[in-house]
């Protein structure tokens, strides 16, 4: 609006200055007709003084008209007379100058004096009659005047009409620029920013007729882009906290393998959280598995769903693992592929589970066939030596007997370790440890004496909450264990001790002890430090195991401490 009033105001002063050029020229142009005229009346009432002396009174009677200057030069011209006083001899020569001239008038502009000179040719003389501009001078003084006042007036006029088109112009457009800057910050999920239009909130219930229709419909948009960022937050926020969750790693790529998303799982097993986010690594950098690049290749080039069942990763400084992969493409709206998300589940457990299995069938059978053999060949060779008539031998007998026995104490294990895994119930009860610790040290002590072996009990925890018959069957198989590996003449611990929110079963012997390597595996089922000697003492390989699980299902835990040639102490701890 402002270059339009300027604009306006330079046609005006551009038009003011034309019109006053036109005005002189006219009013000058109007002079010099009026002063030719003059000049021609004058000239002829000249021819009528019959003598040059005459001149000067012909001069004096023109000098009453104020407004008129007559001159008259000779042919040399020299000023003959004048009709005002004080004539400069300059004129003089100018004029003689223009005596000269082949035309009959001319006319010159001279200290803002209009002359017109005219050449008397049978007189040889210059008649020079002059008119002063003084009128003009008022009249351009006072059309100046005027036009300054009218431009001032336009100029005010423009500036009070530039100030209220501004203001119904400029705040409407300023209010509605703060709204889009707001809108789209609001869109690039800054949020609101309420106090961001200040002052201009005053303004909300003018009028600025469409503007205030756009404004409106700016609102609109606001509000809704406001709904829909805040949707997309909460839903943003639920994914994270979803994704967070999740046990499974999740990993997300775009078209060149590049992390597009991923959860603190994955970034906690696979990757550097900070190169993750960078997005400064590829999927090949990250993982050297074939199959694992060739399920994300799959889905990126021809949008298949694909996986793997089980691969393992092993990172530095921590344990192998195993996961399965499920890898699906990510599509636009458009169906267009963009990526691929793959999720990691982890199996090790899943896969140590099976290889116990697995170890658990093949140790099941290895402990079933032996003896079932040995009971198969001494049955075959009683059952010749009955048919050639020979007698039946007492030690085939025996072995036979022994192996049976083997075998039911191996099943009675493996049931004990199926109910407790299952749905054994305890019953707990407040138990004397001496009392029992007692009866089971009496129950054994055939074997003790057999080997010459000192059995100690010391009891400082009177009492201990516990299912009576695990708890007896927790210290048989210690105390058998304990007898089997201690040397002849041994001594064998049992003590009972208290702790602040548990019970401490001790069973120490001074056997041959246990190397440290053995210790992490010592309570798996079958699992023997050397299995032939266990196996020709009768041992199931069970017992620890089911003290072991014994010991969960009472929400304890048990230990071992030992050391190669300096005997061997299980430590069982029960919760108070």
């Amino acid at each position: 609006m402002l270059t339009q009033s300027i604009l306006v105001l330079v046609i005006i002063g551009i038009s003011g200055l034309a019109t006053r050029h036109f005005f002189k020229k006219r009013f000058i142009e109007q002079t010099r007709t009026l002063l030719v005229d003059a000049a021609h009346v004058l000239s002829d009432d000249l021819r009528s003084v019959e003598s040059t002396t005459d001149l000067s009174g012909w001069c004096s009677r023109h000098k009453l008209d104020s407004s008129l200057r007559v001159m008259v030069f000779g042919e040399d011209g020299q000023l003959v007379c004048d009709g005002h006083l004080g004539a400069q001899k300059i004129e003089a020569s100018v004029i003689a100058r223009m005596s000269g001239l082949s035309e009959q008038y001319s006319v010159v502009l001279h200290d803002d004096t209009l002359f017109v000179s005219h050449w008397i040719a049978d007189r040889a003389l210059v008649l020079r009659a002059g008119v002063r501009l003084t009128q003009l001078k008022e009249s351009l003084r006072v059309l100046d005047t005027a036009m300054a006042v009218f431009l001032v007036l336009i100029a005010a006029t423009l500036g009070s009409f530039a100030v209220w088109s501004g203001r119904m112009l400029v705040f409407p457009i300023g209010r509605l620029l703060v709204k889009t800057q707001n809108v789209l910050q609001n869109a690039g999920g800054e949020g609101a920013q309420s106090g961001l239009l200040g002052p201009m909130d005053a303004l909300r219930d003018e009028g600025f007729g469409e503007w205030s229709e756009l404004e409106s419909s700016i609102d609109d948009i606001r509000k809704d882009l406001m709904a829909k960022a805040e949707s997309l937050n909460v839903e943003r926020e639920e994914l994270a906290t979803l994704m967070a969750a999740i046990s499974d790693a999740i990993l997300a790529v775009d078209l060149e393998g590049k992390p597009l998303f991923f959860n603190s799982r994955f970034a906690l097993i696979f990757g550097n959280q900070e190169a993750l986010s960078a997005r400064n690594v590829r999927l090949w950098e990250m993982f050297r598995v074939p199959e694992i690049l060739e399920a994300f290749k799959s889905a990126l080039d021809s949008g298949k769903t694909g996986g793997v069942k089980a691969v393992s990763f092993e990172k530095e400084g921590d344990s192998k693992r195993f996961f399965s992969v499920s890898v699906s493409p990510l599509r636009k709206q458009s169906g267009e592929i963009y990526g691929a998300v793959g999720i990691f589940h982890d199996v090790t457990d899943l896969k140590g589970a099976e290889q116990i299995r697995i170890d658990f069938v093949a140790n099941v059978s290895h402990e079933l066939r032996t003896p079932l053999t040995s009971i198969k060949g001494y049955t075959d060779t009683l059952l010749i030596d009955v048919q050639d008539g020979r007698p039946v031998t007492k030690e085939f007998l025996d072995i036979i007997s022994r192996n049976v026995d083997r075998l039911m104490n191996l099943i009675r294990d493996l049931l004990d370790l199926s109910s407790l895994e299952s749905t054994d119930v305890l019953h707990k009860t407040s138990i004397s440890a001496a009392e029992i610790t007692s009866r089971v040290v009496r129950q054994l002590q055939g074997a003790f004496e057999s080997k010459k072996q000192k059995v100690t009990e010391e009891v400082s925890a009177a009492l201990v909450m516990a299912d009576s018959r695990r708890v007896e069957q927790v210290l048989v198989n210690l105390l058998e264990n304990a007898n089997k590996y201690t040397p002849a003449g041994g001594e064998i611990k049992v003590r009972w001790e208290s702790e602040r929110s548990a019970v401490l079963l001790r069973v120490s012997d001074n056997g041959p002890g246990i190397p440290p390597e053995h210790h992490a595996r010592l309570f798996e089922r079958f699992y023997r430090v050397d299995k032939a000697r266990s196996r020709e003492q009768g041992g199931t390989g069970l017992g620890l195991s089911i003290v072991k699980h014994i010991m969960q299902r009472h929400d304890g835990t048990v230990w071992i401490e030992s050391q190669p040639g300096q005997g061997s102490s299980f430590v069982c701890r029960f919760p108070a």
